[in-house]
């Protein structure tokens, strides 16, 4: 992962450049980061922050990933796929609820009440999931006070300039050149 800072300070770049990475580490997306370009300014209170990701693999069902069988008291998981079971149980947690889902050894799960048809036809989309890791990981890393934000959203790329004050213009075409300059690092990969 290429990480740039620009800021006045070269402590404080080295700092930003090491919190990311650590962050990016504790929310396990730290391969999914291909580039992120940053560009610190406490004097102006204004914080950019540039990221261009890798495309996940494509949604799958539970039942591609899991073999799904129908027992009287709900749905019982057997994972095939162990690239997705973290996924997996975070979805039937947030879908079902942690008191329907029993976790009966590292591969096998219940969920009660569930029919198993059901269960197997539920999409595991890590689009998604890694959109709200790689946000989770920038709004970790933004200073707090910086409320006023600028926004721009790609395919594979999210740029996020941030301030106190007023967004200046000269800001938000900063932001746009550096949300570009990433966009046009994808087409090279």
């Amino acid at each position: 992962m290429k990480v740039t800072v620009e800021g006045h300070e070269d402590w404080g770049n080295q700092s930003y450049d090491e919190l990311f990475r650590r962050i990016l580490l504790d929310l396990g997306i730290t391969r999914m980061v291909d580039e992120v370009h940053m560009i610190i300014e406490p004097e102006n209170s204004f914080f950019l922050i540039s990221l261009r990701v890798r495309t996940a693999t494509g949604a799958k069902s539970v039942s591609e990933v899991a073999k799904v069988e129908q027992k009287p008291e709900g749905a019982m998981l057997t994972i095939t796929n162990e690239l997705y079971a973290p996924r997996l149980l975070a979805m039937l947690w947030r879908d079902y609820g942690r008191q329907r889902v029993d976790q009966l050894s590292r591969f096998e799960l219940m969920v009660r009440g569930v029919k198993a048809e059901e269960l197997g036809e539920k999409m595991l989309d890590p689009g998604e999931e890694l959109k709200q890791k790689v946000l989770d990981a920038v709004w970790r890393l933004l200073p707090e006070g910086l409320k006023v934000r600028h926004n721009i959203y790609s395919e594979g790329v999210l740029t996020i300039a941030a301030t106190e004050h007023t967004m200046k213009q000269d800001w938000k075409d900063l932001a746009e050149k550096i949300h570009a300059e990433l966009e046009l690092g994808r087409e090279a990969v």
